[in-house]
């Protein structure tokens, strides 16, 4: 009798990663791996690596990939049971009724998921409780079916309130922190705290509508007005775009996206009767942001605040939906938001947001004109600022009509204008960085905790030396580490398949390995491992201590101005060992 392979694992034992990526991309061979163009963003020259050996397909640029499910869910757009089910059917694998679930553990996604629904019920209920919270929404003319549409709720003013309801509903305390509702409060005795306090809660859902984390208003003197969940299985703020699973038939109705900055102005929207709009969760637009945008829409229609910030972040906006072959529109209005247009001209804001305003080179022309170009000083800069924008439009006949427009509007003629425009397309090369540093430098990928980890897979001979980093509080960095510190001290070698870890841990550690290989790292002689290994310990311990740093200092500030003076002197001494340990840290970098 044949015995049974794990599915999952006969798939992709039927399915190299270099023979799936290869169907949709142009392999070259380099070395032991491949490389090709990544289908992911829009490179220019082959970006995306391809490990045979590792079973792994990433690219470093965009920062995505992973095994072939990984990749096939991110290029499809499916989720992990569609995954299986297609790579299933390609390879001729039969799958047994009871599907296997995603790589990251089925029982604890969904124990998350139940502890934030729980969260969510226990916040609505407390909104009802609250006149302080009903009375703040009913100034902001949030009416109640929206607050029953978007499942408003307020967490109390309270440090435990939360966390403790969830431990008597039979959450545990690594549970509730993981899902991002509770903070580790204290280095040595591990209290929790509520993340979510004295805050109007806004449930946050990703894109197949299930409930992913929360967004927290401040309903008191809070330094940061908005806060989100942390990042987690759950929730990933460069996957999340509020209010995408309420705008979802709408968006494929009319091929448009609506893109506003706050919770508030995507409430707005809806009271005027636009639904086909959505906001970014905690964070800038992303590329990920954009290839979920893509799959329903073809315009992007820009309603931004007024502010620096916000022309900033539809600047960015225009750069990412333009390179991913989007047509961006913006709309300019009178009010600050749409929030606030909402609730004083509603009307002029549904005719505005219905007529889709313009192109946005032309939206930032209008807002030049009304400023005035009339110096070499102010003509100066609105070459700076519009030569990129002009320069991105792929379309040479889009281009034309542009370049027409803005000779115009500086007084120039088309041909100098497309003189500057050669100039400005070939941007200062950065110089190399020098490889010894490239280890630290990996940070924009990995953090210097999961480099100074995989150095430690790299030169197992060194793994006495994790003691000199401060253990990682959560994530894969955590999970990495208590792995490695499970290994007995006589083993020589360590093998990522051999670690205890989830699936979804293991595959980010052959990432993590694979960008090692990239750069050559197990190619360093022994002394410089070490040094790499001692200096990015000692980075890794200086950023987790100034992350401490800051929330015993937000803790200290509410401590004093409540005058819990016995909270306060504790929290000092706390933050003045930190600063011990930080000092101690910096001895470590060279």
């Amino acid at each position: 009798m044949r015995l049974l392979m794990d599915p999952v694992e006969e798939i992709k034992s039927r399915l190299p990663i270099e023979e799936l990526v290869g169907q949709y991309r142009q392999l070259t061979k380099k070395g032991r791996n491949f490389v090709c163009l990544c289908p992911f963003h829009n490179d220019t020259h082959p970006s995306m690596v391809v490990s045979p050996d590792k079973g792994i397909a990433f690219c470093f640029a965009c920062n995505t990939g992973g095994d072939i499910f990984s990749f096939y869910q991110s290029i499809e757009g499916v989720d992990f049971r569609q995954a299986i089910k297609d790579l299933a059917e390609r390879t001729g694998v039969e799958l047994p009724q009871a599907l296997p679930v995603a790589k990251e553990s089925k029982d604890e996604k969904e124990r998350l998921r139940s502890c934030l629904e729980e969260a969510l019920t226990f916040f609505r209920g407390q909104l009802t409780k609250s006149e302080k919270a009903k009375l703040y929404l009913h100034d902001r003319k949030i009416p109640a079916e929206q607050i029953e549409q978007f499942a408003l709720g307020y967490a109390p003013d309270s440090f435990s309130a939360t966390y403790e309801h969830l431990l008597k509903a039979g959450f545990s305390k690594s549970e509730i922190i993981k899902a991002g509702l509770g903070v580790q409060k204290d280095l040595k005795e591990g209290k929790i705290y509520d993340r979510f306090r004295n805050r109007l809660i806004f449930p946050i859902h990703d894109a197949r509508g299930q409930l992913a984390g929360f967004g927290g208003r401040t309903l008191g003197e809070d330094d940061a007005k908005y806060i989100n969940s942390s990042e987690g299985p759950l929730y990933n703020k460069s996957e999340i775009l509020y209010g995408l699973h309420h705008a979802k038939e709408a968006l494929r109705e009319k091929k448009t996206v609506l893109m506003v900055e706050g919770y508030f102005d995507v409430l707005a929207c809806h009271r005027v009767g636009i639904a086909n709009v959505v906001a970014v969760s905690g964070t800038a637009l992303t590329e990920k942001h954009v290839r979920m945008i893509k799959r329903s829409c073809e315009t992007v229609t820009l309603c931004l605040d007024q502010d620096r910030a916000g022309k900033d972040a539809a600047e960015r906006a225009f750069y990412l939906c333009n390179a991913a072959g989007l047509l961006v529109q913006s709309v300019r209005i009178p009010q600050k938001d749409p929030d606030e247009a909402a609730n004083t001209a509603p009307e002029l804001l549904r005719q505005l947001l219905t007529d889709g305003g313009v192109p946005y080179i032309v939206h930032v022309m209008e807002e030049l004109r009304e400023k005035g170009i009339s110096s070499v000083a102010e003509k100066r800069d609105a070459l700076r600022r519009l030569l990129p924008l002009i320069n991105a439009v792929p379309s040479a006949v889009e281009q034309g009509g542009y370049v027409a427009e803005a000779a115009l509007l500086l007084g120039t003629t088309e041909t100098a204008l497309r003189e500057d425009m050669r100039s400005a397309e070939a941007p200062v090369k950065e110089p190399d960085a020098v490889p010894e540093r490239q280890a630290s430098e990996g940070a924009k990928v990995f953090s210097c905790a999961e480099i100074a980890l995989g150095l430690f897979l790299l030169y197992p001979q060194h793994r006495l030396l994790l003691d000199q980093l401060i253990e990682p509080i959560d994530g894969f960095a955590a999970a990495l580490y208590a792995a490695l510190r499970e290994i007995p001290a006589d083993q020589k070698d360590v093998a990522v398949h051999a670690l205890n870890l989830s699936d979804t841990d293991r595959e980010r550690a052959s990432i993590l390995l694979l960008y090692c290989e990239q750069h050559e790292f197990g190619r360093w002689s022994d002394a410089l491992a070490l040094r790499e290994i001692r200096n990015n310990c000692a980075h890794a311990n200086q950023q987790l201590l100034k992350q401490k740093q800051r929330e015993i200092t937000q803790k200290l500030v509410q401590a004093r101005s409540e005058g819990k003076r016995a909270e306060e002197e504790n929290l000092s001494n706390q933050y003045y060992q930190l600063l011990k340990l930080a000092k101690i840290s910096m001895e470590g970098i060279r």
